[in-house]
């Protein structure tokens, strides 16, 4: 699954402070309340997680690192294209 612009999501999200309430809680003076779904809870806290997870992996990057100058890193061609049409089409 690709992900992109995720961290414009996560800026829409904070700017209109979705996820902040866990609950129905009041938004203003009176009857006015604010609740989340499940889902969107769910969704608040894996938007969370992601936040919060490094961009580069460091031991993935060491072990094709070491492949790469071992002369041991082999892709097909077909692969790359696939992987290459996959992403831009």
């Amino acid at each position: 699954m690709i992900i992109n612009k995720v961290g414009a999501v996560s800026n829409l999200y904070q700017s209109k402070q979705v996820g902040k309430y866990s609950t129905a809680q009041a938004t203003r003076a009176g009857d006015d309340k604010v609740i989340f779904s499940n889902q969107m809870q769910s969704f608040s806290e894996m938007l969370g997680k992601l936040q919060n997870t490094q961009e580069v992996r460091q031991d993935k990057v060491t072990e094709f690192e070491k492949l790469i100058a071992s002369g041991n890193y082999n892709v097909a061609a077909e692969n790359i294209a696939a992987s290459i049409l996959t992403s831009r089409f």
